[in-house]
């Protein structure tokens, strides 16, 4: 009985939310994103409100906005051209951004969890589509 509800189990839960979510990242991705929270920097915790724009045409817009070392809230807005592929691990993605800013360019590539439809995890926060 256990032989026959192994496979059954599997066959149900890996074709459903985040398996099948890490297999289309780019779809997956796609949209608007908020994160809240407080991420790690470090030893220190910095308190985030970020708003993401990920287009399917590839292009991205973020604005970061964050508590400074004066407890003032700063925005940093950037923009450039993202993709992102299946990572190593079950309902991981690679996200990888080609960035411009006030400060310059540069490239980025950062592994993020898909743990559902509407929710991924970095940086130990989670970001929630936005509507």
């Amino acid at each position: 009985m256990c032989r026959f509800l192994l496979p059954l189990l599997a066959a149900v839960f890996g074709s459903a939310g985040v398996a099948s979510a890490a297999t289309d990242c780019q779809g997956t991705l796609t949209g608007r994103w908020a994160t809240k929270g407080d991420v790690a920097m470090g030893p220190k915790k910095v308190k985030v409100d970020n708003l993401d724009a990920y287009n399917a045409d590839g292009s991205f817009r973020a604005v970061r906005r964050f508590v400074n070392q004066q407890g003032k809230w700063e925005e940093q807005v950037t923009s450039g051209h993202w993709t992102a592929r299946p990572g190593s691990g079950t309902g991981e993605c690679v996200l990888e951004m080609s960035l411009k800013s006030e400060f310059g360019s540069s490239n980025s590539s950062t592994t993020v969890t898909i743990v559902d439809r509407n929710t991924f995890r970095s940086f130990g926060v989670d970001a929630k589509r936005v509507r």
